[in-house]
């Protein structure tokens, strides 16, 4: 038997469609050859005051960037003799881009609830990992979220940020032999430590920040659109036995299509 596990995860906020495909399926609702031939040029001048921002956003960054590359910024750096204050806000000015282009690509940050979420199974990956904190730096964020103020920070935010853009669902069909011997062992240790009563001294209460919630459960709103529900299919939920060890079994969990990871 399985435990099902549904994860509820925001819907985009676009409509994924190939562009010509669009052009083209509007361009037919117009009748008259010349209206759509108006319409055609309308919207490749969308296209290219669009694609003209992007260039212009990226140039600038760019630019910034070139003076903080891990490789030649330092030289960068003493070439333009700035000073510590002038430093630190071209520093700004370049994450103030990054967010920027972010935001108009449909990135969003990524949330302590799914963050808790994406560790709290392992899925395909086994190997352990760990993050070394000290060698990251903990000013340059909190300085531009000091400034630039977001709702609903993740509780790493002063250290790195993720952006997080498309959702999609993964499965994967295997024996998972290793896997499934891990979970049996990790549940027979878990009933040691439960029986006695050991489990009660490694135990700590998770600290999260509370969560502002912007939608009222007592509201509808119809402009929203409805959010996603994913089933989640983990080893971890499913009850293991001898006999079928030797079985393939499926696994699913969502993901995101496209992950940045910024820090310094």
């Amino acid at each position: 038997g399985v435990v099902k596990e549904v994860i509820r995860l925001e819907r985009e906020s676009v409509i994924p469609i190939l562009k010509p495909k669009l052009v083209m399926k509007l361009s037919y609702l117009i009748e008259q050859d010349k209206d759509r031939a108006e319409f055609m040029k309308l919207c490749r001048r969308v296209e290219y005051t669009v694609r003209a921002w992007y260039l212009l956003q990226f140039e600038d960054l760019m630019q910034l960037y070139a003076l903080f590359d891990p490789v030649s910024g330092e030289k960068s750096l003493e070439q333009q003799s700035l000073t510590r204050d002038e430093t630190e806000t071209l520093e700004l000015n370049f994450l103030t881009y990054l967010f920027q282009i972010m935001d108009k690509s449909n990135f969003k940050l990524l949330s302590d609830e799914e963050n808790e979420v994406a560790h709290s199974g392992q899925y395909l990956l086994n190997l352990p990992i760990k993050v070394d904190e000290s060698k990251v730096d903990k000013t340059l964020l909190s300085r531009y979220f000091k400034e630039h103020p977001h709702d609903n920070l993740p509780a790493f935010a002063d250290k790195y940020i993720v952006f997080r853009r498309g959702i999609g669902i993964d499965q994967t069909t295997d024996y998972f032999f290793m896997e499934k011997v891990d979970v049996i062992i990790s549940r027979a240790w878990r009933f040691l430590l439960r029986v006695t009563m050991i489990e009660k001294l490694f135990s700590r209460k998770r600290q999260l920040k509370p969560k502002k919630d912007t939608k009222k459960t007592d509201e509808v709103n119809d402009e929203e659109p409805a959010d996603l529900f994913v089933e989640r299919i983990r080893l971890e939920k499913m009850e293991l036995s001898i006999r079928n060890l030797l079985r393939k079994m499926t696994i699913q969990e969502p993901t995101f299509e496209r992950i940045i990871v910024v820090y310094r």
